[in-house]
């Protein structure tokens, strides 16, 4: 006699592999992809579960890393990339602020004399500059 299997709740580490493994599947070329987008509705499907609850993406996001993948959410997606591919990026340096503003400007940040409404422009996203033609 066959023993009946109840279903149960996919734990952290194994949704991490469950999800590398699909992205290993996504190419024949192993290693070749660095980065995919995935939804909610994905995630949830891939993981079994109705909702996903910040504290157990933040551990499943701890795995991940600990194969070579960061995941976060990017507004209105989920993103995956390979944390190796990170490393080739250009790197910012508070030091080039420091040189653009002269240490008088970097007083007026810390002490709130610094104009941010000058540069709030900033905070626009590119689709929200196109809105405006």
């Amino acid at each position: 006699m066959r023993k009946v299997e109840h279903p149960r709740l996919l734990n952290a580490q194994e949704c991490a592999i469950v999800l590398l493994r699909l992205i290993e599947l996504r190419s024949p070329d192993p290693g070749s992809t660095t980065r995919v987008r995935l939804s909610e509705l994905t995630l949830r499907r891939l993981w079994g579960r109705h909702r996903l609850e910040r504290d157990f993406v933040e551990e499943v996001q701890e795995w991940l890393f600990r194969g070579g993948w960061t995941l976060f959410f990017a507004g209105t997606t989920y993103a995956a990339i390979r944390t190796s591919a990170v490393l080739n990026w250009s790197r910012l340096s508070s030091n080039r602020l420091l040189d653009d503003l002269g240490t008088e400007d970097v007083r007026f940040i810390q002490n709130g004399g610094f104009d941010f409404a000058k540069h709030a422009r900033l905070l626009a996203s590119d689709a929200d500059t196109c809105d405006s033609d």
